[in-house]
């Protein structure tokens, strides 16, 4: 038997308490009223924006904008509703989801109309395993999507899916492409997308900008305005005087610009809750680090509080856990991480290094990540312990290749909680695992989690988690951050649960 999909059921049966927070930024208007010219997410340019296999974060927010999906997250709220599917329903047991699309469709650039044929193809190359996604966690338990008709099809599953409905069908990996258009552009597509969202890629100028362009013959309500330019300025301060030089209609700032434009006339400030996490990490497969003596050292040792209010300005608060307070599953006594050189300097004792030893920490990014690393130099040279900096362009690629000792990271997160242990999982070890650590029950615990909507049960799994992590320390928490945008007056902010979804930027009325 089935029954109705029912956005009041999904979001209360399987979001529950999830988080309301929100980091995205709005825009808004630019002089000619119709273009809006902000800066992109963190001034970071784009390198493949194939939904299977796109890595940063400019690509999960263009990725909102230019594609459809079956289902979507209303603006400034945690509430879903239909997209591209006309009706969406799900069977008791939560192993089938029939799906009705809307007729007429269209994708960009005269690709045609979406049908079924192109939700089966976007989703099933997700969950191939010849192409190795690192999205198919996404879709964990999908068997195969069935075309049952030009506009309706099934999605087949192995076992529920907790994840369903919070970031598999209105997430990145649920997002719906052009088979014909992947077909014919082949390795062209990772950086000419073809969606049937609201806006469509109109251009590219690799490290300066990108524009998006509305899409006239799209199926749902029309954005305000026409073109979106996103500028490319990694800099923090670079950005600051591009919007000052009024170069720029919204920009995020550094923390410590915060009190200069609470105090600017004609400038709004916003500070967003971020769904992230910032930690200090360990390569746990290389010396000294494999012994976990070293591992808790270290962490003793590190003072967090000194590193948000030095690093960070004192804007967000500290977090030693890996899940926020308001999340399902968060630990409601994780111990917090105070600092104690004595018991640092036992530990290291024990593990053969009562000198101390010599090390690398690499970082990238935002200017809080060298700034953190800076301040656990010197944390650290209180044990004996001297560190080299590294900073790096591409974190990513870098841990990648060649993992160094240390690293200060961070990751941008969404509403479902799983979502923020998968990075840590065996299969993700030379991939988005910096510490390339494994534990097994771990990596169980969390797949238990993703095939049942028990949410006891995910509660206690995630609790379980964080305390396996705990014990092993493959790395150290610090604070799930602080975002501060700086706008112009002229539109009303329309916030997301999520990244920030171009989709929704509204002019202010009057």
């Amino acid at each position: 038997m089935k029954k109705s999909f029912s956005l009041k059921t999904i979001s209360f049966a399987l979001i529950l308490s999830s988080l309301l927070v929100v980091s995205g930024f709005l825009a808004l208007a630019a002089d000619d009223g119709d273009v809006l010219r902000v800066r992109s997410r963190k001034g970071q340019d784009i390198t493949n924006m194939d939904p299977a296999f796109h890595l940063g974060d400019e690509e999960y927010n263009i990725n909102l904008a230019i594609f459809s999906r079956l289902m979507k997250y209303k603006p400034g709220s945690q509430e879903l509703k239909l997209d591209a599917a006309k009706s969406v329903d799900v069977s008791e047991n939560g192993k089938v989801v029939t799906f009705e699309l809307k007729k007429g469709i269209q994708f960009h650039e005269g690709y045609g109309e979406l049908t079924a044929e192109d939700v089966k193809f976007s989703y099933e190359r997700i969950i191939d395993p010849e192409n190795d996604s690192p999205y198919k966690s996404s879709w964990k338990t999908l068997d195969y999507v069935a075309v049952t008709g030009k506009y309706s099809g099934v999605l087949v599953f192995s076992e529920p899916l907790a994840s369903l409905f919070t970031t598999s069908i209105p997430y990145t990996a649920g997002a719906i492409i052009s088979k014909k258009a992947y077909e014919d552009l082949g390795d062209e597509f990772v950086t000419h997308p073809i969606g049937s969202g609201p806006y469509r890629w109109k251009s590219w100028t690799p490290n300066q900008k990108i524009v998006l362009e509305r899409f006239e013959d799209y199926y749902g309500e029309k954005p305000e305005f026409e073109t979106i330019e996103l500028m490319t300025i990694e800099n923090d301060k670079s950005a600051e005087m591009a919007f000052d030089r009024g170069e720029l209609d919204d920009t995020s700032i550094s923390l410590t610009s915060v009190g200069r434009y609470e105090n600017k006339e004609g400038v709004n400030v916003h500070q967003l809750t971020n769904l992230r996490y910032h930690w200090v990490g360990f390569n746990v497969q290389a010396e000294p680090f494999n012994d976990i003596k070293v591992r808790k050292a270290i962490r003793y040792a590190i003072d967090t509080d000194e590193i948000v209010e030095g690093a960070y300005n004192d804007v967000p608060e500290v977090n030693n856990c890996m899940l926020p307070e308001e999340m399902v599953g968060s630990w409601e006594d994780c111990p917090d991480y105070e600092q104690d050189i004595e018991k640092a300097r036992q530990l290291l004792e024990e593990a053969g290094y009562p000198n101390g030893f010599e090390t690398n920490i690499i970082c990238g990014g935002p200017d809080y990540h060298a700034l953190s690393a800076q301040i656990i130099q010197q944390q650290l040279k209180q044990v004996g312990i001297k560190i080299k900096i590294k900073e790096v362009e591409n974190v990513y690629e870098t841990l990648k290749k060649q993992p160094p000792a240390m690293h200060y990271w961070s990751f941008s997160l969404n509403l479902n909680p799983g979502y923020w242990f998968e990075w840590f999982t065996c299969d993700q070890v030379g991939k988005w695992n910096g510490p390339a650590w494994c534990n097994e029950e771990y990596d169980k615990l969390l797949d238990e989690s993703a095939t049942t909507l028990d949410q006891d049960l995910r509660t206690n799994n995630f609790v379980k988690m964080q305390k396996i992590m705990h014990e092993e320390v493959p790395l150290v928490f610090v604070t799930n951050g602080a975002k501060i945008h700086v706008t112009k007056p002229g539109i009303e902010p329309s916030y997301l649960a999520q990244y920030s979804q171009y989709e929704y930027f509204e002019k202010a009325e009057g």
